[in-house]
């Protein structure tokens, strides 16, 4: 009896695991972000000291994102304290400016952040500084 009880436990927990089990995730095949931000510098290529950063922005579509609060921030990740942020100025059909100071070469890191109504996105983009 206790044989018989223990197998019944035993297949019962195989069938409750299987069900619990992972099932296949679908992954995610759209390649479209909810956002595409496109970076221009003036001058070309970016160099220390001070430029222009130029962002075109718009949605999974392709449509220009207009009137939107657009916040720039700039780190040197190798070198702790350099950085700058401020909010970008808009140039019309989606396209934000903002003057920035890179104070030294190298690596440097943007965040972008986007938000117009319900839509708050942010995206990292690295430049290089010459």
């Amino acid at each position: 009896m206790h044989k018989f009880m223990l197998i019944n436990l035993i297949v019962a927990l195989s069938v409750l695991l299987a069900a619990c089990g992972s099932a296949a995730i679908p992954a995610d095949t759209s390649s479209s972000k909810q956002v595409n931000i496109k970076l221009e510098t003036n001058p070309t290529p970016a160099i220390k000291g001070d430029i222009e950063l130029i962002f075109t922005i718009t949605d999974a579509s392709g449509a220009p994102i207009e009137d939107a609060k657009v916040d720039v921030a700039a780190d040197h990740p190798a070198m702790a304290g350099m950085g700058m942020s401020g909010q970008a100025t808009e140039q019309g059909g989606g396209k934000y400016s903002i003057k920035a100071n890179f104070s030294d070469s190298g690596d440097w890191k943007l965040s972008i952040y986007v938000r117009k109504g319900e839509l708050d996105y942010k995206e990292e983009i690295e430049i290089p500084v010459q």
